[in-house]
């Protein structure tokens, strides 16, 4: 199955419509299985024309970087063949291969396409070459071709692997010496391909780590005319590992391949490039943004950041390449907002509701229901809400207390026996005694009785009785 990525800009429906009944004779081939982007497309018009079409031609997009192509299909002997795609409408029309696949199964590469960064799993079209490269310069050292070229469906050849170097396995077992760079003065940066570009006269340390105790390691380069000077470091952290060659006033005869050496034959190569290149001024026009610039040399960075308020939408940080382009595009400024609240629970509302940096969202509970947790929660800098959504938990009144020689008229509203707010008490007493205090009591929002509970006593003894309600408690004071 060939899979494309095209874009059909012609304005056809080729799917067949039931409410439309035409005789097959009258056409040359089939309807070809592509979609329209026009809804509005008038089919019936479309298919009465139908029989006059021999070739469709049409403009599509191709490839991780939606290559454009003019692209045609032919009837021939009643069936469509092709694609057959062209870079040009004059050019020469070719038939398209099968595509290849690319898994992101290589945790340690670094793919690129066309000097532009593959970071997900995607198509590429026959004929595409993408270019290898292990993610952390001079820590593994790449075992096999870092162009692989895409045939008709199949990779050819495999892709490379990525061997670890002594410092990622702790100088044990049998690694090839790291590679490590310092840029003392001047710049450099890593390319896509895995080399690295030097501006002319800066000076470099290559630093080949290996134990000090193995042996002396060797520099190697491929100009006999190249004199480098190589040593132990003098620093008392790397004299130990770190076997240092200095290349200083570099300039276009240290244009190289660098090979380290350890005295156990193990070998690890870097290619230096010195090239001369300037990269065009970013100039932004928003003043919601700020930069800060090394310079526009080679090798050098512009860091971008976002004034209160706003977020970074691409890369913060952009590099000066070897193509005299930036590493990626400019990137924007977006207005902050934290995530939207959908997951508020049935109780519980929004009283205030701003969303952007700064912003609150303050909730409270329906009638009868507490809130636990923070009453409201703030925007912070970062887009994150600045706690946990709250939640709400139904208020009960503790159990009543039934008086002696009395009795409850009323149960609890709810299923499970316990007082909701509003739940109403009605107290009865036994026969021969009367109700002292109120008869009935109601379930009130902050978790208490809206009375205490009353006594039931002879009529007797009422007549006698002082009644004084204190802090929810009934006292009753007796005469002789």
């Amino acid at each position: 199955m060939i899979l494309l990525v095209l874009v059909l800009v012609p304005l056809l429906k080729c799917y067949a419509d039931e409410n439309i009944t035409v005789p097959q004779d009258e056409y040359k081939c089939s309807l070809p299985d592509v979609t329209s982007i026009d809804d509005n497309l008038d089919i019936t018009r479309f298919r009465s024309d139908f029989s006059k079409i021999s070739e469709v031609k049409f403009p599509g997009l191709i490839g991780p970087l939606n290559e454009r192509l003019i692209c045609k299909i032919k009837c021939i002997d009643g069936n469509w063949v092709g694609p057959l795609c062209s870079t040009t409408a004059e050019g020469r029309f070719q038939p398209i291969l099968r595509e290849c696949f690319y898994r992101d199964d290589y945790k340690l590469l670094s793919i690129s396409f066309k000097n532009s960064s593959i970071e997900k799993e995607t198509y590429f079209p026959h004929g595409s070459i993408v270019t290898s490269k292990c993610k952390h310069f001079g820590l593994y050292k790449l075992k096999g071709e870092s162009q692989v070229r895409c045939e008709n469906g199949e990779w050819s050849p495999k892709f490379p692997e990525c061997v670890p170097t002594t410092l990622v396995t702790n100088f044990t077992g049998d690694a090839p010496p790291s590679i490590q760079y310092v840029v003392v003065s001047g710049s450099a940066v890593v390319e896509p391909s895995g080399e690295l570009f030097v501006y002319p006269d800066s000076t470099l340390w290559l630093d080949c780590i290996i134990p000090r105790v193995s042996g002396d390691p060797d520099w190697s380069w491929t100009q006999a005319l190249g004199q480098h000077n190589a040593a132990w470091a003098a620093d008392d952290e790397e004299k130990e590992t770190h076997y240092r060659l200095t290349l200083t006033k570099m300039s276009a005869r240290h244009s190289d391949q660098y090979t380290c050496t350890s005295s156990g034959g193990h070998t690890n190569t870097i290619i230096i490039k010195v090239v001369s290149v300037v990269c065009p001024p970013i100039n932004v026009s928003s003043p919601r943004i700020r930069l800060f610039s090394q310079g526009w040399k080679l090798g050098h960075s512009v860091h971008f950041s976002c004034q209160p308020g706003f977020h970074l939408n691409g890369s913060a940080i952009l590099y000066c390449m070897g193509n005299g382009h930036w590493s990626a595009l400019p990137p924007t400024c977006e207005e902050t907002f934290c995530p939207m609240l959908r997951t508020l629970g049935p109780h519980l509302s929004l009283v205030e509701y701003n969303s952007s940096y700064g912003g609150r969202a303050v909730f409270q509970c329906s009638w009868g229901y507490r809130l636990v947790g923070a009453p409201g929660l703030e925007c912070e800098l970062d887009g994150r809400w600045s706690g946990d959504i709250p939640h709400c938990i139904a208020i009960y009144c503790p159990n009543p207390i039934v008086p002696e020689k009395g009795r409850l008229l009323t149960q609890a509203s709810t299923k499970n026996g316990k007082y909701a707010v509003g739940d109403l008490l009605i107290y009865g007493c036994d026969e021969g005694y009367q109700v002292l205090g109120e008869p009935s009591i109601v379930c009130t929002e902050n978790g208490f009785w809206s009375h205490p509970p009353p006594f039931c006593l002879r009529p007797s003894e009422i007549r006698k009785a002082d009644t004084i309600y204190i802090e929810n408690t009934t006292f009753v004071h007796f005469e002789d």
